[in-house]
């Protein structure tokens, strides 16, 4: 019999999911390999940890699974350079005198991932690298694990040819890039409306549109006291909106859109929206996405947005908030705005969430006392639940709005619901108590704090059924929270039946779950050998549920 074997992609990341077959007693891992489809080279994946429990740290690149098995039965490649362009397969292994022993015999046949950020459905999505609690981030700072190196990589970051910044914004700094360079050379205008910037790179780039740039800049207290007078020096028109009228971040004029309009026509063409501020801060040190849709008409519905603001100032109106709370629908493609009337922009979500069968995951930053969020932990409660995956993440601030302390919520299947409010876990680096003999020392919460950066998911997106037809995906620059609902601009999207999407989302939300529940068991005293455990735990309990969920693409 041969091993089973799924690959599920996005713009980034491959996620394999695997089951041997037989299910043997003497497994004690499995070798993983990469085919490049253009050349034929296989390579042999690395593992992270050494063979046993007792080894040091392995090198750089770590160690191939040949003398380390991957000992468990899901795996995700982070370096993989095209995903749609790569086949893997996994092979079990057993021990043997001396070493290990590879079944060549029981091999899974070789399988095509099929890269997901296609826009044949008009849209795609990035991502950041911005787990920064890391070993790859322990290793950007040369080992030296304090604040001072930390504020030295900070400082590194802004600038843009600086490999640190790169590694960790990733995808979406690309995306956010080439969305710019691609109007410019078009020789269209956009309409930009920015919570906060003050990014260089980025700030180039919309400097180069000169009066073919049209920006609505928000409230967020990143952007630095110049950064309107450089883009206006440089022909930029720049607009202000600050819904506190005092100078302060909230309410905040919370977007994060860009939407290129054809200069010859006046017709919007695409747009792009997520999470991510065009910050240094959020290119490089939060979780984010960017999602570009090819869009006309949704495209428009954001165009026509922005005019709405721009002309009513600093205010909120209350036809704003009716029109806010209308939907547009553009094919698959749905867009709601805030603030609104009754938080009628959670009503389509939360049908949605109610209609789940097969999965929910998510990442939620703030959402306080959110109707999404209570309607996730009823889900997760039922008997016969759906696989739920969920981070939620948050700040704690000062009067004065300084960030005093991150908060990050665990929510899965087999955890006690009630515990989400009563257990709050500090999102921390490895714990210096508790680290693995084969693991580098990481940054912890409190370096961060004094470097003056946020460790903290920023990405606000839930993906229900990524494997079905009926699929949905939720995202945009909402908070999911009632006073999000009720005060800020902001916007959501829900796009439905894009499969490829849906899926690029939820391999993602899955690798920051894992980060984040790997750290939080250690912090709690858990025991790094139980890595080196019998492969028998992914037979049964929640192990099996969500193997069961990656493998059946149900």
């Amino acid at each position: 019999m041969a091993a089973n074997l799924q690959v599920v992609t996005n713009s980034d990341d491959a996620l394999l999911a695997w089951t041997p077959d037989p299910w043997s007693d003497d497994l004690v891992g499995f070798r993983l390999e990469r085919k490049d489809l253009k050349t034929g080279n296989v390579t042999v994946l690395n593992n992270r940890i050494p063979a046993g429990a007792d080894g040091t740290q392995v090198p750089v690149g770590g160690v191939a699974s040949t003398a380390s098995p991957i000992r468990r039965c899901m795996w995700v490649d982070h370096d993989v350079e095209q995903a749609g362009q790569a086949a893997y397969r996994v092979t079990p292994m057993a021990a043997g005198a001396g070493g290990f022993v590879v079944r060549e015999a029981e091999a899974s046949p070789w399988v095509s991932a099929e890269a997901p950020d296609s826009v044949d459905e008009g849209a795609a999505v990035y991502f950041n690298r911005g787990t920064i609690m890391s070993q790859v981030v322990s290793r950007l700072a040369g080992g030296e694990v304090n604040v001072k190196s930390l504020k030295a990589l900070k400082a590194h970051l802004a600038e843009p040819g600086y490999p640190g910044r790169r590694y960790l914004a990733g995808q979406a700094r690309h995306a956010l890039l080439d969305f710019m360079a691609n109007a410019d050379r078009r020789g269209n205008h956009i309409y930009a409306a920015l919570y906060e910037l003050n990014d260089p790179e980025l700030i180039a780039g919309l400097k180069a549109f000169g009066a073919r740039c049209h920006l609505l800049l928000g409230n967020g207290s990143s952007t630095f006291d110049d950064t309107a007078h450089e883009l206006e020096s440089a022909d930029v028109i720049v607009k202000h909106r600050d819904l506190s009228h005092t100078g302060a971040s909230s309410p905040s004029v919370h977007n994060k859109f860009v939407v290129e309009v054809d200069t010859a026509s006046g017709q919007a063409l695409r747009m792009l929206t997520g999470s991510t501020n065009w910050t240094t801060t959020g290119l490089c040190t939060q979780l984010n996405n960017v999602l570009v849709l090819e869009r006309p008409g949704t495209a428009n519905r954001f165009y026509q947005q922005w005019r709405k603001l721009a002309e009513v100032g600093d205010d909120m109106p209350e036809q704003l908030r009716i029109d806010n709370g209308k939907a547009s629908v553009d094919g698959n493609i749905t867009t709601l705005f805030a603030a609104t009337k009754d938080q009628a922009e959670f009503a389509p979500v939360l049908d949605a969430i109610a209609k789940a069968k097969h999965g929910v995951l998510f990442l939620m930053f703030m959402p306080g006392q959110s109707p999404l969020l209570e309607a996730l932990l009823a889900r997760v409660a039922e008997a016969d639940a759906p696989y739920i995956r969920g981070v939620v993440s948050a700040v704690t601030q000062s009067e004065k709005g300084v960030v005093t302390e991150h908060n990050a919520q665990v929510i899965a299947n087999g955890v006690d619901p009630e515990r989400f409010h009563n257990e709050v876990l500090k999102p921390d680096g490895l714990p210096p108590a508790n680290l693995p003999k084969w693991a580098l020392e990481e940054f912890q919460r409190g370096m961060y704090l004094s470097a003056g950066l946020n460790a903290i998911i920023h990405s606000k997106t839930l993906v229900i059924d990524p494997f079905s037809d009926d699929c949905v995906v939720v995202t945009g620059s909402h908070n999911f929270s009632p006073a999000a609902s009720s005060r800020n601009d902001e916007n959501l999207v829900i796009i439905r039946g894009d499969k490829a999407l849906a899926q690029a989302y939820a391999v993602h939300i899955e690798g920051v779950y894992d980060h984040f529940a790997w750290r939080a068991f250690l912090s709690n005293g858990g025991d790094p050998a139980t890595i080196y455990q019998p492969l028998t735990g992914w037979q049964g309990g929640n192990r099996a549920k969500e193997l069961a969920f990656w493998m059946n693409r149900a």
